[in-house]
């Protein structure tokens, strides 16, 4: 099994003049950025007390991307590769083609940081996102009443592209908590020329799916919703490989997007699931135990994730329905 992650990316622009955003660092790759963090923190008191509008650049001059010629910052075979190998953990990048992605790595400026180094601080202006190579970091937003863990970053994970996207100061602090971490700079003119779209469209197409699941039906904030949107990833699979093995433990809770997937213990298929929506690995995350079955691809077909470490700031909220639907679908098979 060799499944390929993809472009992701809820009705995000169309949104904008509909919920007062902050650009405080959360997705994705929680999973999430200043933006996962600047979203996961979107928290209620501050969208009901702060409204940025849309910048400018939010909407484009995409008509100067071809013109645009983006830094270019010599790098070598291994470095380059170590940051496609981060890239394609972010949902910003999924969507980027071949060129699109020798661009962007030829842009990136390698940046150290040690222990307690303040990377970004809550109310500065955000010229430059940021890709974690190696290291952890924690994000901090205060309140007025001192500061809130709000997430842990790590590896492949990106942060501060809601700055780029939005005329807003950082809406939180991200620290160092390793020794030391490596993080890979990318300045605000390439990300909007070369890597925006893919972050509007990755919003766009989950926000939409997160209105509408059924799952989430009894959290009405729509920010809660909203905030998931960063958390979630997709993977593409074909006939026959087996995303979970009946007897492990999983690292994500699956969401059928397109497709079928059997469900089979001991080598019997007990049924199938074909429903947008339709979801798996919980008694892991949710319930910690072992799968008690089998998932497999019933052809080419497409998957949405969300992370396990993501877990508490997502679906956390709705654990006690997550424990019931538990028994209700597989109570009968065990």
């Amino acid at each position: 099994m060799n499944p390929q992650k993809v472009r992701n990316g809820p009705n995000f622009m169309q949104q904008l003049n509909k919920k007062k955003h902050v650009d405080c660092a959360l997705s994705s790759n929680s999973d999430s950025s200043d933006d996962e963090v600047d979203e996961i923190v979107a928290i209620k008191k501050d969208v009901q007390k702060q409204r940025f509008s849309v910048s400018a650049e939010a909407y484009g001059q995409f008509n100067k991307k071809e013109n645009f010629k983006a830094k270019f910052i010599p790098k070598s075979k291994e470095q380059s590769e170590r940051i496609k190998q981060r890239m394609q953990a972010g949902f910003m990048f999924s969507a980027l083609n071949e060129k699109e992605i020798e661009i962007v790595v030829g842009a990136m400026e390698e940046k150290i940081f040690h222990k307690a180094e303040y990377v970004i601080k809550q109310g500065e202006e955000g010229n430059v996102l940021y890709v974690v190579d190696t290291g952890e970091l924690d994000c901090f937003k205060n309140y007025g009443k001192g500061d809130v863990l709000l997430k842990t970053y790590y590896p492949g994970e990106s942060f501060g592209e809601l700055a780029l996207l939005f005329q807003s100061p950082r809406a939180a602090s991200i620290i160092v908590k390793s020794d030391k971490a490596i993080l890979w700079q990318l300045d605000r003119e390439t990300f909007n020329l070369i890597v925006k779209e893919a972050s509007i469209k990755k919003r766009q197409q989950f926000e939409t799916f997160l209105e509408n699941w059924d799952l989430l039906k009894e959290i009405k904030d729509p920010y809660d919703k909203l905030k998931m949107s960063d958390a979630l990833f997709e993977k593409q699979y074909k006939k026959g490989d087996v995303i979970l093995q009946q007897g492990q433990k999983s690292q994500e809770i699956f969401i059928l997007e397109q497709g079928r997937v059997s469900v089979n213990k001991n080598n019997q298929t007990l049924f199938e699931l074909t429903k947008l929506g339709d979801y798996f690995g919980d008694q892991s995350i949710v319930a910690g135990t072992l799968e008690s079955f089998s998932y497999v691809a019933e052809g080419d077909m497409k998957l949405m994730y969300i992370p396990k470490k993501s877990y508490s700031s997502t679906l956390k909220e709705i654990e006690s329905t997550l424990l019931k639907n538990i028994q209700t679908k597989y109570g009968k098979y065990q």
